[in-house]
């Protein structure tokens, strides 16, 4: 795995690099659709890498780089100035080189290699489909390399050159002999019958700019550097945006998660609904197209369920995963219904539309979403996928106070929260509808799972609640983060908020830039973890939604501006999707995680929705919409 990486993306197309953006090693590539075409693409001169003297990002699918000939020391010998873009339709790479001392020609070389590898390759996936027979041919201006899959899908990365290179069976070579000289290297990925269409990184930056200005239009914020980490939290959102017939879908996360992933998305919507209405109906028509409507033991598709997450590399297509998708998660039917039911209030027409699909999915959490039928909402451990099926779902997440893993049907407590959540907004869409009858029916569904739940998830020893109820329905008596994560539902009483806020905001639980995914001290906590004592900005920031739900403004405030101080102290001005849970020291920024996704959607939605709590923030509005 490489320490450090770089992307840049657009849609569906992304690069992922080292440090230096260079594709050499690692899971650095060219990837489009859950596949790596290109696993090699470094440029050399003379033999060796140049030395990067800047590299900078002016946007998010934009390099903008300034190097020198390797071992530049005190004068720089050839000077290349490059600007690599990524746009949803090519990879576009110009460079100029220029000669500043003496006269002998140069060499500048490409070095290019395909292996076509699926996504769960490169992560590590333990059943491979092997080398793949990459066919490489020489063509007019460049190369092409071409790979059919085992289900007959043809895979083609197209590399084009002006002026053109000489292929010498590894690189693509130029001999340069004039003082200057300016190259234009043009990459398209394509499958099927798709045809090399041109793209425009200049409209694209048009683009970014007005979505920019808008920003800083509708939401000012006091302290340009939080303005800052705003902006950058917008402009992240659309980068990671990709097409899909509904409208713009939110990606979970680079390098690993361009796809239509069920509860990231709609999280990510669920902050963002008030400022980028498009993305968050997107979310919502999208997954309604994808809900479940049979039963598979192996995709664990249930009529109602909302997936988990969809992929479309050779692996999957060939019966390889079962992410086809995959539904093996409980919580995102709740937050799907919450979702529409949320928007249906600016969009009511949106009720009407999707009436379908949200009664299919209420219908979903009243059987097959509680197996025991004791009226709280379950997963069960799926002994060959997700073990813990919930936004925390590592395999060591979740477990009793003498640190044995869960087992059963499982009831943890964010999952009754959107519930809860989801069974008031069926009451809004039925009364939206004129039924008010089933309105007052839903609304006293959620009154009867919120006195349950009270009863059986309060923890009065630690003025706080339980992380869930295992299958014997023995309380998980676990001090963790997801209590006061839950209290954005609204499913706690305003009355016990104070208390959970004040044992979120306790040293154990509150680093000093968020909350412990699992407080110091408990069983498995480390800081260094992905779910068991790491800090998830994501996490931290419902939270702080809830406290001010709940009309605890100085403590909201307190958890936004940690969270804006964490991203202003990153070298990129943004959040990742974890870092680690060590204590906050005076001077220092938050420890990373070292494999933590960057940018990640929930992530780059914190900004947004957070920006109403800093001091002396203005109103927002809609900022833009996202093209279509």
């Amino acid at each position: 795995m490489l320490s450090t990486r770089t992307v840049l993306k657009d849609n569906d197309l992304y690069l992922v690099g080292d440090g230096q953006y260079a594709v050499a090693q690692g899971e650095s590539g060219l990837y489009r659709r859950d596949t790596r075409f290109l696993n090699r693409y470094l440029w050399r001169l003379d033999g060796e890498r140049p030395q990067p003297l800047l590299q900078h990002q002016p946007y998010p699918f934009w390099l903008h780089e300034q190097s020198a000939n390797a071992n530049v020391g005190y004068t720089m010998r050839v000077g290349l100035t490059r600007d690599l873009t990524v746009t949803g339709n090519e990879i576009r790479d110009h460079l100029r080189v220029t000669r500043y001392v003496g006269e002998e020609p140069h060499t500048l070389a490409l070095a290019l290699s395909a292996d076509f590898a699926d996504m769960f390759e490169v992560r590590g996936w333990p059943e491979t489909l092997g080398p793949r027979g990459v066919e490489t041919r020489a063509i007019e201006g460049g190369v092409e390399f071409r790979y059919t899959a085992q289900d007959g899908l043809l895979c083609r990365a197209l590399v084009q050159a002006s002026p053109p290179g000489r292929w010498d069976g590894e690189a693509l070579t130029w001999t340069l002999t004039e003082g200057v000289t300016d190259l234009e290297v043009r990459i398209h990925l394509l499958q099927g019958d798709e045809v090399p269409l041109p793209g425009d990184p200049t409209a694209l930056a048009a683009e970014y700019d007005a979505l920019s200005r808008r920003v800083d239009k509708h939401l000012t914020l006091a302290d340009p550097r939080d303005q800052a980490v705003l902006t950058r939290s917008v402009q992240d959102l659309r980068s990671l945006a990709f097409q899909t017939p509904q409208g713009p879908f939110p990606a979970a996360g680079l390098p690993w998660f361009v796809a239509p992933f069920g509860r990231d998305s709609l999280i990510i919507a669920l902050l963002v609904k008030d400022h980028l209405p498009e993305m968050a109906l997107a979310v919502a028509r999208s997954l309604a197209a994808r809900q479940g409507t049979r039963y598979d033991p192996q995709t664990l598709e249930q009529p109602g369920k909302i997936l988990h997450e969809e992929r479309s590399g050779e692996l999957t297509r060939t019966g390889h995963t079962p992410h086809r998708p995959y539904y093996a998660t409980a919580d995102a039917t709740p937050l799907f219904v919450w979702l529409v039911g949320e928007l249906s209030a600016a969009h009511p027409d949106l009720a009407r539309e999707l009436r379908p699909n949200w009664e299919a999915a209420l219908r979903w959490l009243l059987t097959d979403g509680d197996p025991d039928g004791d009226g709280f909402i379950e997963y069960t451990p799926d002994p060959g996928g997700i073990t813990n099926a919930v936004w925390k779902d590592s395999g060591d997440s979740t477990f009793t106070a003498e640190g044995v893993d869960v087992s059963g049907h499982v009831a943890v407590i964010e999952v009754q929260g959107y519930a809860y959540a989801a069974y008031l907004a069926a009451a809004r869409m039925y009364r939206l509808l004129g039924e008010p009858a089933r309105g007052a029916e839903w609304e006293a569904r959620a009154a009867r799972l919120r006195e349950r739940f009270q009863a059986a998830f309060w923890w009065p020893e630690e003025r706080y609640y339980v992380h869930g109820l295992n299958g014997d329905k023995q309380p998980l008596r676990v001090l963790v983060s997801n209590p006061a994560h839950t209290l954005w539902t609204g499913i706690i009483p305003p009355e016990f908020a104070p208390q959970v806020a004040a044992t979120a905001l306790g040293e154990r639980l509150w680093s000093g830039w968020g909350i412990r995914t699992l407080a110091q001290g408990e069983p498995r906590y480390n800081p260094v973890s992905y779910h068991n004592g790491s800090v998830w900005p994501h996490d931290t920031a419902l939270a702080a939604l809830g406290m001010a739900r709940s009309g605890l403004l100085r403590e909201a405030q307190q958890v936004a501006r940690a969270l804006f101080d964490a991203a202003r102290a990153a070298p990129d001005g943004r959040l990742s999707e974890l870092f680690a849970g060590f204590t906050r020291q005076p001077g220092t920024p938050p420890v990373p995680y070292p494999a933590a996704c960057h940018p990640q959607g929930w992530d780059a939605a914190v900004p947004l929705a957070l920006a109403h709590l800093l001091e002396q923030a203005e109103p927002a509005e809609h900022l833009t919409r996202f093209p279509t």
